[in-house]
């Protein structure tokens, strides 16, 4: 995909959407759904890297009955998110802008129930893969906020990134399902909801692949 061009009036624009965004995310930690505004019993959803927002869109709109959190660190690509989720009026979809680097510092034990992480920099030219969003380092952040037995789900469309993940996970603790490295022809695509890059790479003839981890 394309790189986005500079939008205008930034900040203007995400200030007439105010009231779906966190600039200062560590504000919240802890109490989350009090600052969203929904009961304490209400699942929580994080998003790591939302894009443009068509997945979490179309996923909060059809989970009602969560409270989705959607994180993106580059504030003119997160301002396409926000804006299509204000023209949706999707009460229960809420943005972060902010670090993946620092996420322990947004949410405390707990208190997420399911992640998702959607087409993450595969950093396979940099040859950095601690950088990666799967990478052990970030997998022991991510359980420290994650609730017993909770889920993240991760697609990619990188074989390598794929299987790195796949042993990143299992020496991390986590149990694997739903494993699939062709997802659009698998039984699982009647539930699935493709992202920006995901429909640009089917478009290719690219696989996607898909799994689910599980906390032990």
């Amino acid at each position: 995909m394309g790189r986005m061009r500079a939008k205008r009036n930034i900040p203007i624009r995400m200030e007439r959407c105010h009231e779906r965004w966190f600039d200062d995310p560590m504000l919240n930690k802890g109490h989350w759904r009090e600052a969203c505004g929904f009961a304490a019993d209400v699942p929580v959803w994080l998003e790591i890297g939302c894009g443009k927002g068509k997945f979490c869109t179309q996923m909060a709109e059809s989970h009602p009955e969560v409270l989705y959190i959607a994180m993106e660190k580059e504030p003119s690509v997160v301002l396409a998110a926000i804006e299509k989720a204000h023209e949706m009026e999707l009460p229960n979809l809420f943005f972060i802008k902010g670090d993946a680097n620092l996420i322990e510092n947004y949410f405390d034990k707990d208190e997420v129930d399911h992640m998702f992480i959607n087409f993450c920099d595969p950093w396979t030219r940099q040859n950095k893969p601690k950088r990666r969003l799967t990478y052990r380092d970030f997998l022991t952040k991510y359980k420290g906020f994650l609730k017993p037995a909770s889920k993240i789900s991760f697609k990619t469309d990188n074989d390598e990134l794929f299987d790195f993940s796949l042993k990143e996970f299992e020496e991390s603790g986590f149990e694997l399902s739903e494993l699939t490295r062709d997802l659009h022809n698998s039984e699982y695509d009647a539930a699935n909801i493709r992202t920006e890059f995901e429909q640009k790479f089917a478009d290719q003839g690219i696989n996607i692949k898909r799994v689910t981890a599980q906390l032990k």
